[in-house]
């Protein structure tokens, strides 16, 4: 067991955790293995209203630099923080990811744009009850909320002249514009621009609404309509008026950023790219078919792709990048699925893209003799590879018991729609060895949003 330690101290994102859960009412495993429901104390009262202030928290669970006993269960046992197991409280957020799924991203994302003009401590603060009654879910999003503002300020400076401009709720004549800009060119949001916030100085508002709108009014498709609109875009950030700005998760209290799309600059990914390892699993053992390992071959670094849920259900999958294999090794996230279909579609293949193929409303019920023998060749073909790492050896008639299973336990369907669009993916791959390279540059591009016809934008990470 792992217990926290002095040098934990200063890490306020564990006290607010910490904090969180007693609140709630969740027992804490401490040293020796045993869990423990702490009473709400004066203490820890106290300790919620300066939890994010080292300076202020330490004074009680520090002071005269003895760690104090202010956690107890009200009867005879009592404990300081470096009694408390800190594995619990490490790498948090992956579980509250997959079980809220969408509900906690978009709730996120508005506390994040929140965040810019509030200060957020408390999950109360976030004005969002997926946080308040999911503690672990604030305390893997705090960085987020402490660390986005200073980010966007560096890029922006004082906040005070300027709207910020949420996309995804903002019903103003800029993000009006922006709709018939997409209409008209018949292009997609995420696919065009996928900046959340455009933070707009408010003298100049007015005006750049009316440019805008004059280009949208005025050109079509064919008069470069798409460049147009998008130099506009780029035109005003130059002179400092309108920034569109990406807003990610931040896994850590020093912000990534990067500029994309700038007009006449934009380099679109070529890299020599071959598989490094995938590990292939199609056993009810974890919830997806493996990583997907490869090597870029002129950066010397590896990109990783998953396919997944989100959250983990009986549903489609998602194929994301999580590391680009570039010098940054940026975390690209999900590839639009219109990228991995013309991509597979070039090869003559296709993802699993309803839910249908496996049936619906019953589980597996669509998952016939035929069904059970094509997914069954894939794994024999891809285990064959030798960049393929078969984690654990799955004999056929063990597979047919495993989908009958399936069948009747929503779990398991589950688990294995979520592994067989993954070994779908992985066979793809296989089978296209030698074209690999052109294929996963079409995806990063893909999931950069990057090219010719993309908008600038400014992406936090």
């Amino acid at each position: 067991m792992a217990l926290f330690s002095r040098a934990d101290l200063s890490k306020s994102k564990y006290i607010v955790s910490i904090v969180a859960k007693i609140k709630k009412g969740t027992k804490i495993k401490v040293s020796g293995g045993k869990s423990y429901l702490f009473k709400k104390t004066k203490d820890i009262d106290d300790l919620e209203k300066v939890q994010t202030d080292f300076q202020k928290y330490s004074k009680i669970l520090y002071p005269n630099n003895k760690h104090a006993f202010i956690f107890n269960d009200g009867k005879n046992a009592y404990f300081r923080f470096v009694d408390i197991d800190k594995a619990p409280f490490s790498g948090m957020g992956g579980q509250s990811r997959n079980t809220l799924g969408k509900a906690l991203a978009d709730a996120g994302e508005l506390a994040t744009v929140m965040s810019l003009r509030k200060d957020i401590k408390t999950a109360k603060d976030t004005g969002q009850s997926v946080f308040v009654n999911n503690p672990e879910a604030f305390a893997a999003w705090y960085t987020t909320f402490q660390y986005t503002r200073p980010a966007v300020k560096k890029i922006v400076g004082s906040l005070n002249n300027f709207d910020v401009i949420h996309d995804a709720t903002d019903k103003s004549d800029f993000t009006s514009t922006i709709t018939s800009f997409l209409r008209k060119t018949k292009l997609t949001k995420d696919s065009w621009n996928p900046a959340d916030i455009y933070i707009i100085n408010k003298s100049a508002r007015v005006k750049v609404i009316k440019d805008l709108k004059k280009i949208v009014e005025t050109y079509v498709i064919s008069d470069g309509l798409v460049n147009m609109f998008n130099n506009k875009l780029y035109e005003f950030y130059k002179k400092k008026i309108l920034y569109p700005i990406s807003l990610k998760q931040l896994v850590t209290e020093k912000a990534n950023v990067d500029y994309a799309n700038i007009p006449g600059t934009v380099s679109v990914s070529d890299y020599d790219i071959q598989i490094a390892k995938f590990n292939c699993n199609l056993t009810t053992e974890g919830k997806e078919i493996g990583l997907f390992t490869f090597l870029n071959k002129d950066t010397k670094k590896q990109i990783s792709l998953q396919v997944r849920g989100f959250p983990h259900s009986y549903g489609v999958a998602q194929t994301e990048i999580t590391s680009d294999g570039t010098p940054s090794g940026g975390r690209l996230g999900k590839i639009p699925t219109k990228v991995v279909d013309s991509v597979m579609n070039q090869y003559k293949d296709a993802r699993i893209n309803s839910i249908r193929y496996f049936g619906t409303p019953k589980p597996f019920e669509n998952f016939d003799e035929n069904k059970i023998k094509e997914t069954y060749k894939m794994y024999e073909t891809v285990i064959k590879d030798p960049k393929v790492f078969n984690q654990k050896s799955l004999r056929y008639n063990d597979y047919v018991k495993i989908i009958n299973i399936a069948k009747s336990n929503i779990d398991i369907a589950k688990n294995m729609a979520m592994k067989i669009q993954g070994l779908k993916i992985m066979h793809f791959f296989v089978k296209n060895k030698k074209d690999l390279s052109g294929i996963m540059n079409k995806m990063i591009n893909g999931a950069k949003k990057i090219s010719d016809s993309n908008g600038f934008f400014i992406k936090i990470y």
